[in-house]
């Protein structure tokens, strides 16, 4: 995981090396995203899914027309299941992802994009009184569609794979094989300066 970090930061400074020349050009935008985040924990005999409400503000440089860096921060909420009398909790209540976004102009006001890097989290795992965390980072993919209403204000929807699954070391809530991972769909808004 950590070289995939490493090529994905590598990728990010090659990036923007080759755009300093034409620092003029790099525009800046921040925003914020709310929409549905499913955090998903497995471990033997246990398959725990839940979709809840979340979201991230985001931070990015625009390079050019096609290509643009973003650093997200987010939350989601709780997945919580009783199995057998005991209620089990899983959250990821904050995290990161850096992430590089190709952008491709339908017409003037409208751009689809991919996303491509990675989400760093929290995982906390509550069951029986007794709590386990572990911060984890895993590899994240997303596409979606941005509308420009002006020439500073964007609104859109994206679909994203924060986190395929990840694992979890067995201890006093995690169990034996246990992964996590977390996706999400969110409405956008975008302010370009």
């Amino acid at each position: 995981m950590k070289k995939m970090i490493v090529a994905a930061i590598a990728a990010l400074a090659i990036t923007g090396a080759a755009s300093s020349a034409k620092a003029q050009d790099i525009s800046y935008y921040t925003g914020i995203g709310l929409g549905t985040l499913n955090t998903e924990y497995k471990a033997a005999g246990v398959d725990q899914t839940k979709t809840t409400l979340g979201g991230f503000v985001k931070f990015g440089a625009d390079f050019n027309e096609y290509f643009a860096a973003e650093l997200r921060l987010g939350l989601s909420g709780k997945n919580k299941k009783t199995i057998g009398g005991t209620e089990r909790t899983f959250s990821s209540p904050f995290f990161v992802s850096y992430l590089a976004k190709g952008k491709y102009p339908v017409t003037s006001d409208i751009d689809v994009f991919m996303l491509a890097g990675a989400t760093t989290a929290r995982i906390k795992g509550t069951s029986a009184g007794l709590t386990q965390s572990k911060t984890k980072t895993g590899l994240s993919l997303g596409a979606g569609m941005d509308y420009k209403l002006d020439s500073n204000v964007s609104v859109g929807a994206e679909w994203t794979q924060y986190m395929f699954p990840v694992k979890l070391a067995a201890g006093s809530v995690f169990g034996t094989d246990a992964k996590a991972r977390m996706w999400g769909a969110t409405i956008n808004t975008t302010y370009h300066f």
